[in-house]
């Protein structure tokens, strides 16, 4: 496969990393289908390999599911077979996984199930319901009861306790008592990674002291394995504030291995873009988040949303995107 159909989709699926909930954007939505049934057809062995991370390494669910669903609907299109039901089961981790999944693919392509669907579905069933996680998430509210997954998928119990389990979950979506769910209890924050090289941190504190990101930007810094902090502040109108950040970056810039520009209603335009060198990582971390819905990314350039860790993350996996080197 292309290096740069690699590229692309990586990018893609780490920008949802930050950002506000960019893959509720149809033409977004549909443009990342598209990435991912050219990269089955192509590679479906690298792309299976993303779409597992995306899941388990990135903790992106919608994306892993939206990325199985049009695996599994580009093999089928291309008449090929096998892999699908493996790649399903891949990227369902949670409890409610399921019914986020067929919730996509009743949105995306009808009703009717494939059996790899069905099958991949079933082997995450009869891993993931049980009785404490039946108790926690088979809440009155969800589209799609555990009940109605099962009814759908019609997976086969691994012996007579599951079988009578699952009665029990089917019977379930008719009991009043189950209005009343546990709420589960909230994942833990994500590990930072660790920035190698050196970064020269370029840091509004207009900005910084606006979105209350003081304690943010110390901790990026102590994830670096090098790094030079210039603050400054921006004032005046656009083209002024402009001017004010294109000559930091000139004065600032020797050598680094990255730039990191933190401000506020900041594009990622030409004039900023060619004050560090095309090689050079150049990322643009705006606190305005609705100027940042998704990430704005091409070849060494990148501007989103900070959202701290998700942004810090983010740096590491595009740079290590660039290069070839995936995480998994």
């Amino acid at each position: 496969m292309g290096g740069r159909l690699r590229r692309d989709l990586f990018r893609m699926v780490v920008s949802d990393l930050v950002g506000n909930h960019p893959n509720l954007h149809p033409e977004r939505l549909d443009h990342y289908a598209g990435l991912v049934r050219r990269s089955t057809v192509e590679d479906p062995g690298w792309t299976a390999a993303l779409l597992r991370w995306t899941r388990h390494g990135a903790g992106l669910a919608y994306t892993a599911h939206a990325g199985a669903a049009e695996f599994l609907a580009a093999r089928l299109a291309a008449g090929l077979h096998g892999m699908s039901r493996q790649v399903v089961d891949s990227v369902l981790a949670e409890p409610n996984d399921p019914t986020w999944l067929l919730n996509y693919w009743s949105y995306k392509h009808g009703r009717a199930l494939p059996k790899p669907l069905k099958r991949g579905i079933g082997d995450a069933v009869r891993r993931l319901y049980t009785e404490e996680s039946v108790r926690e998430h088979d809440h009155t509210f969800i589209s799609l009861r555990f009940g109605d997954v099962l009814n759908r998928v019609h997976p086969k119990p691994v012996d007579e306790r599951q079988s009578a389990l699952f009665r029990s979950i089917v019977d379930r979506r008719y009991d009043r008592n189950a209005e009343e769910c546990r709420p589960p209890p909230p994942p833990p924050p994500p590990r930072l990674p660790r920035v190698p090289g050196r970064t020269l941190l370029l840091a509004d504190l207009t900005a910084v002291e606006r979105y209350g990101f003081e304690d943010t930007a110390e901790t990026v810094l102590t994830r670096c394995e090098r790094a030079d902090v210039v603050r400054f502040r921006r004032h005046g109108l656009p083209t002024d504030r402009e001017r004010a950040l294109l000559k930091v970056v000139r004065r600032s810039f020797r050598r680094h291995d990255r730039v990191v520009v933190i401000t506020e209603s900041q594009q990622l335009d030409r004039s900023l873009s060619r004050s560090v060198r095309r090689n050079v990582p150049l990322h643009v971390w705006d606190l305005n988040e609705r100027d940042a819905e998704w990430a704005t990314v091409s070849r060494h350039r990148y501007r989103h949303h900070a959202t701290g860790a998700g942004a810090l993350r983010a740096l590491v996996l595009f740079e290590a995107g660039e290069q070839g080197l995936w995480p998994w």
